[in-house]
């Protein structure tokens, strides 16, 4: 594979990375808060961790889309970084 092809490829990766990250800083915003406070990353915050609470609807999906796109985004991340150690 010439430089300049690779070179194209990685661009493109980069953009879907970015692009896919975007997406995911946009669920998070719409995401559903169940922390009471903000303060409560600082100690763990999971006050209803055995709480009989299941996701629906909309919450159900934003999670599951969030969970792909993070699937989607790390694989990415990992195949740019390879191709550029390897290419350039």
């Amino acid at each position: 594979m010439s430089s300049t092809t690779a070179q194209i490829i990685i661009l493109v990766i980069e953009i879907v990375a970015m692009i896919a990250s975007i997406i995911m800083i946009l669920i998070g915003i719409f995401q559903n808060k169940n922390s009471q406070s903000g303060l409560s990353a600082l100690n763990g915050g999971n006050d209803e961790l055995f709480s009989n609470s299941k996701e629906r609807g909309l919450d159900k999906t934003l999670s599951t889309w969030m969970m792909s796109l993070g699937i989607i985004f790390f694989v990415v991340a990992l195949a740019a970084c390879i191709l550029t150690n390897i290419y350039l």
